[in-house]
Parts: structure tokens; C-alpha cells; sequence
């Protein structure tokens, strides 16, 4: 795997990380693989670790690139500058798709809670759109007024008597929305009520989407295993656990299976002989030719 940390101009605290399948094992790395954005969650106040880098490794286990936006928060997210950090970040992979094996109709975002309200906005209203949106309990419908997302999203002075249209993601879908990715919990009161509606939204349009809604589970629980878990098993779900694998599936049902030549790809061969070692049988081929 090649990893990359990409900054964005003019702040020091936002950054791409990249996680990009390059091993040199000769397993298909040179074909163009889906890659998905993924944007942790934490309230616009910080980001949250176990929503980044486990979620990245996870995905990238199973073939898909992976990509981790450190975008901004607290009051550097006044005017949803984070949409503006994340249309620079699905640009960076368009460009570098070539040189990254990544193919540019297979780009998806990933978002939890308040990182599912970017993910969402993105695929909604951003200028470089997603081609899939993957949401684990997201946070998209903050038009409620007095909470801290929303005051941190729309900043100090603006004026409330005109709440920006992202703000209420559940009203911006339509039937150019991106084939959508949900789960959530019942127990997830926070996000269990805009999941429904944002479900609603999707099927009166007649879009494609999937919707898991677990029965147990609280909200921020991530991959519900040990690599996110932080030594807290509140957040360890066998069953909820089964979202990842439930979103691996989806993807390749919706954009296509991996297609692998059947041939060999060892090299061990060639290794022995750059050693100068004869190999057994050789000889005697080589003699024959003669």
C-alpha cells in the first residue's frame, strides 16, 4: 500500500490522507478500483480517530482505495467551508486517478454523524459530486436552530433569518442524487428520525438506496469492533458490525465486481533467476535449443 498525505493550501490542518493499494505484489493493483473519501465525524468541533484511518484500512482490505479528509472544524467550518475542502478532495483523486488506479465513475464519500452531513453534501451540492454516498448515522437535518453544528457551520454574525439550504439535506434530494449507502440504530436517537426521512426523500424520487436500521446500538460506534473501539465496548456490535461488509457488497453490486485475469502472477521464477540459480528442467530445455 502507498501512503500519501496531501495538505491543502493555506491550512495546516486540513489534509487528505491517502491510502492507496500499491503493494508491488503483481495481484491486479494496475487495474482501476473504486476509492472511497471518508470523512469521521465529531460534531464540526473535532474528528473523531476511530471514523478515519480504521474505516480507510477496512475499506482498503477489500480492494477499494481508500481516503481520509481531515477538513476543518469549530469556528474554521463557518460558510461549510469543509464542502469546499472536500470538492478539492475528490478534484485531488480525479487528477491523480491515472497514477493511483482509480476508476473516476467508482468515487464514493463515506461519512459518519456530523462527517455524514458533509459525505451527503457533497453528493447533494457540491461542485465535484460523488458518483455513491456511504452514511453511518449521519447528522442531515441541523435546520432545527440552537445547535452547535449548526452555529459553527453558519458562524458567528451571520444572520439566522435565512438558513442556507444545506443545512436540511433531507430537502435537496433530487433525482440527481447519488445512489445512497444508510445504517443507523433504533437506539440512535439522534439520527434515527432524519434517516428515515432522508430515506423517504430517496424513494419518492424512485433513486437507488439501501437502508439498514440496526436495533441496538449508540451513536458513533464506527466499524462496532475492536480496531475503532478506543478500550470502550459500548461500541463493539457483532451485529452492527455487519454494515462494512454489507457496504463492500453494495458497491460492487451497484458499480461493478473487480475483474481479475485468470494467470498466474508469481514471480518466483524470475527472482531465481536474477540469482543466477539454474532452474530445474531449464537445462535441458536450454540444451535442446541448442
Amino acid at each position: 500500500m502507498h501512503f500519501e498525505r496531501i495538505a491543502f493550501e493555506g491550512k495546516e490542518n486540513v489534509f487528505l490522507d491517502c491510502y492507496v493499494i500499491n503493494s508491488g505484489l503483481k495481484l491486479g493493483q494496475d487495474m482501476a478500483r473504486p476509492a472511497v473519501v471518508i470523512c469521521p465525524g465529531g460534531g464540526y468541533v473535532y474528528l473523531s480517530p476511530r471514523e478515519a484511518e480504521p474505516v480507510a484500512l477496512a475499506y482498503a482490505a477489500k480492494g477499494i482505495h481508500a481516503f481520509v479528509l481531515n477538513y476543518s472544524v469549530g469556528w474554521e467550518a463557518a460558510g461549510f467551508q469543509p464542502l469546499k475542502e472536500m470538492d478539492w478532495a475528490i478534484e485531488v483523486i480525479r487528477e491523480r486517478a491515472a497514477e493511483w488506479n482509480v476508476d473516476v465513475n467508482k468515487i464514493l464519500t463515506c461519512g459518519f454523524s456530523a462527517g455524514g452531513h458533509l459525505a451527503l453534501a457533497s453528493g447533494l451540492l457540491g461542485e465535484e459530486k460523488p458518483n455513491g454516498v456511504i452514511l453511518g448515522y449521519p447528522a442531515t437535518d441541523l435546520s432545527g436552530g440552537g445547535d452547535l453544528m449548526t452555529m459553527l457551520l453558519v458562524g458567528k454574525n451571520a444572520p439566522t433569518d435565512e438558513m442556507p439550504k444545506w443545512l436540511n439535506l433531507n430537502k435537496q434530494v433530487t433525482k440527481d442524487a447519488p445512489p445512497l449507502f444508510m445504517f443507523t440504530t433504533g437506539e440512535d436517537a439522534m439520527t434515527r428520525k432524519m434517516t428515515l426521512d432522508l430515506a423517504m426523500s430517496y424513494e419518492e424520487q424512485g433513486l437507488l438506496y439501501e437502508y439498514h436500521i440496526f436495533q441496538k446500538g449508540p451513536h458513533g460506534y464506527s466499524l462496532a469492533n475492536a480496531a475503532c473501539a478506543d478500550g470502550s465496548s459500548q461500541v463493539m456490535n457483532s451485529h452492527v458490525e455487519k454494515w462494512f461488509d454489507l457496504s463492500v457488497e453494495w458497491i460492487f453490486q451497484v458499480f461493478g465486481e473487480l475483474e481479475f485475469k485468470d494467470v498466474s502472477t508469481s514471480h518466483i521464477m524470475e527472482a531465481i533467476q536474477k540469482l543466477g540459480i539454474p532452474i530445474p528442467g531449464q537445462v535441458g530445455k536450454e540444451a535442446d535449443n541448442a
